[in-house]
């Protein structure tokens, strides 16, 4: 067996040896050849072990052989950090003693003096010093040794690096100085020693809370008493506004709350959401703090910023106590918050089922309404909550009250995939063909929204499956459009018509082109819908798939035979479609299967046009690429050029001029490439057009100028060119 070998925790002999005391073991192993160095699964080495176990003899008889002193653990603690952190003072002043580094730092930015004070060792700690560690060393959360011991309460040492003259006002990452540590860890000694030496009671961490706002949010009253009785300011707000009294009631540290209530803090004050100490309470449920803040004389009808009082934040947030509290005590239980929501709707809308009970049992109005028009009834159907479904239905609510979108009950509840809330309106006689605004029933809802078991339900229990909303779209519609691909083939399954359209002229198969959803395009072709159907403008699939980029469903179109030359209303081809929207990898394929490139739209646009005119410089190259007409004209007689040079594009009209295109071609109106630029107010263009030679004088069937036709249209940048260029400034069009 090998003297090396490790157990499961990576221990050699040498290593249990040294962590364990065993000097006579560890000077044989050493004397055997171990090796010195090995390490556990922690990265510690024999000499760490023995430092963070305080093995005197065997650490300083391992660094006489050699081992090295500054090795790091897996968290980067070197022996003397190891040491100082467990306190070992004697293995600590030896380290020192042969040169180790006193102020490495491990994982956390710790030194040996943080690592001391942290853990309260004070004697290694005045050694430390004694030598010369940085006292104001900072660890990653930005603590130096004052604020270590005094967030972990050893007051001896706080008191001993103060005399040393560490910063008393120094701030960690967070902002926090000492006497904000202390406070906030109930440390009340150190509290009171900090404040005797005169540190700031009025400090602020990076939150905005001072001292007082600390002890009273974590609840040390003795703290809070004290820091009252030196003056500290009782109303400080942090920076969400809180002051001591609010982050107290917050918490539920009754006690403190009446203490704070009987040095006068004012028991009204709002944070920057509005909330006073009761809402607080309320919200967070603290029933005991909520009585006292009653008892006092707190205002039970007081509005936060989203117009919530604190009978609707108890109802809100599930406190039931809490809220036969505040009705006992006489709170408005139709108040209403800035969304309209009373006590009930928000207990409903929030699935608070006893809550919703107790409401209802003491006479909140179960039809009100929020600002949506939703009822209680509507709200828990929206958001799932069956049981307060029921029981609201059971206690006479109106099962068919509308919202300001005209939504049910049961619109809700399948809008959103509540199956068994659905399940249970349609059994209590809910209207299942019911429409909203939109003119949406159930089933079309939950086609939409991509609820397969509510439309199986849905549809067993008669729906109609036919039926169209405000748009025409029937559920398959619907389903197609939004890609629900399960949702298709089950209302295939049981015979919705595969061919029928919206008001658009769209079928399930257009719809599903349009919006990229492939397999259901698969599944649609599959069965035998029309590919060549169109819609309203004269749209196929494949012209609509080209349209909007979807370049599978292209390929796939083109693949079981679709008209690749079919033009919609406005004579344009799938090609000119994928080219007038910059869909280069379409166009590329489309041209790949022979799609006629000089084909033009009722405007007489080709392909090359419509990509120049709309700025789609990698479709230009491509065309151009392969041999399209770079001089081809539309009906006003538009080059590329002109139609590139009138739209602004100015990398197309410089690849165009490159390739050879007529830089003085003239359109219908006799306009040339640097007319049309100069009349639209492209500068840039412009300037281009006039270096590369363009005839700055030329006209158009008007006699117009370059420079009559930017100034005309009010181009000033545009006029300063062209006569900084020379163009005649005394130029006459034919008026």
């Amino acid at each position: 067996m090998t003297q090396n070998a490790k157990d499961e925790n990576g221990n050699t002999s040498l290593i249990c040896a040294s962590k364990n005391r065993h000097f006579e073991i560890v000077r044989y192993l050493i004397s055997v050849g171990c090796n010195k160095e090995a390490k556990d699964n922690d990265g510690c080495t024999p000499l760490i072990c023995a430092s963070k176990n305080g093995h005197l003899e065997i650490v300083q008889f391992l660094t006489c052989f050699g081992c090295n002193k500054e090795a790091k653990n897996n968290d980067k603690c070197t022996p003397l950090i190891c040491a100082s952190k467990n306190g070992h003072l004697e293995i600590v002043c030896y380290l020192i003693s042969i040169g180790c580094n006193k102020e490495a730092k491990d994982n956390d930015g710790c030194t040996p003096l943080i690592c001391a004070s942290k853990n309260g060792y004070l004697e290694v700690v005045r050694f430390l010093i004694s030598v010369g560690c940085n006292k104001e060393a900072k660890d990653n959360d930005g603590c130096i040794p004052l604020i270590c011991a005094s967030k972990n309460g050893h007051r001896e040492i706080v008191r001993y690096l103060i005399s040393v003259g560490c910063n008393k006002e120094a701030k960690d990452n967070d902002g926090c100085t000492p006497l904000i540590c202390a406070s906030k860890n109930g440390h009340l000694e150190i509290v009171c020693y900090l404040i005797s030496i005169g540190c700031n009671k009025e400090a602020k961490d990076n939150d905005g809370c001072t001292p007082l706002i600390c002890a009273s949010k974590n609840g040390h009253r003795e703290i809070v008493r004290y820091l009252i009785s030196v003056g500290c300011n009782k109303e400080a707000k942090d920076n969400d506004g809180c002051t001591p009294l609010i982050c107290a009631s917050k918490n539920g540290h009754r006690e403190i709350v009446r203490y704070l209530i009987s040095v006068g803090c004012n028991k009204e004050a709002k944070d920057n959401d509005g909330c006073t100490p009761l809402i607080c309470a309320s919200k967070n449920g603290y029933l005991e703090v909520v009585r006292f803040l009653i008892s006092v004389g707190c205002n039970k009808e007081a509005k936060d910023n989203d117009g919530c009082i604190p009978l609707i934040c108890a109802s809100k947030n599930g406190h039931r106590e809490i809220v036969r509290y505040l009705i006992s005590v006489g709170c408005n239980k139709e108040a209403k918050d800035n969304d309209g929501c009373t006590p009930l709707i928000c207990a409903s809308k929030n699935g608070h089922l006893e809550i919703v009970c107790y409401l209802i049992s003491v006479g909140c109005n179960k039809e009100a309404k929020d600002n949506d028009g939703c009822t209680p009834l509507i709200c828990a159907s929206k958001n799932g909550h069956l049981e307060i479904v029921q029981f609201l239905t059971c206690f006479g609510c109106n099962k068919e009250a509308k919202n300001n979108d005209k939504c049910t009950p049961l619109i809700c509840a399948s809008k959103n995939g509540h199956l068994e809330i659905v399940c249970y309106l349609i059994s209590i006689g809910c209207n299942k063909e019911a429409k909203d605004n939109d003119g949406c029933t159930p089933l079309i809802c939950a086609s939409k929204n991509g609820y397969l078991e509510v439309v199986r339900f849905l549809i067993s229990v008669g729906c109609n499956k036919e039926a169209k909303d405000n748009d025409g779209c029937i559920p398959l519609i619907c389903a197609s459009k939004n890609g629900h691909r399960e949702i298709v083939r089950y209302l295939i399954s049981v015979g919705c018509n595969k061919e029928a359209k919206d008001n658009d002229g769209c079928t399930p198969l257009i719809c599903a082109s349009k919006n990229g959803h492939l397999e259901i395009v698969c599944y649609l072709i599959s069965i035998g819908c029309n590919k060549e159907a169109k819609d309203n403008d004269g749209c196929t699939p494949l012209i609509c798939a080209s349209k909007n980029g979807h370049r599978e469903i292209v390929r796939y179109l083109i693949s079981v035979g679709c008209n690749k030359e079919a033009k919609d209303n406005d004579g344009c081809t799938p090609l000119i479609c994928a080219s007038k929207n910059g869909h280069r990898e379409i166009v590329r394929y489309l041209i790949s299967v022979g799609c006629n490139k000089e084909a033009k739209d009722n405007d007489g646009c080709t392909p090359l046009i419509c990509a120049s005119k709309n700025g789609y410089l990698e479709v230009v190259r491509f065309l151009i690429s392969v041999g399209c007409n770079k001089e081809a004209k539309d009906n006003d007689g538009c080059i590329p050029l002109i139609c590139a040079s009138k739209n602004g594009h100015r990398e197309i009209v410089r690849y165009l001029i490159s390739v050879g295109c007529n830089k003085e071609a003239k359109d219908n109106d006799g306009c040339t490439p640097l007319i049309c630029a100069s009349k639209n107010g492209h500068l840039e263009i412009v300037c281009y057009l006039i270096s590369i030679g363009c005839n700055k004088e030329a006209k158009d069937n008007d006699g117009c100028t370059p420079l009559i036709c930017a100034s005309k249209n009010g181009h000033l940048e545009v006029v300063k060119f062209l006569i900084s260029v020379g163009c005649n400034q005394e130029a006459n069009d034919n008026n």
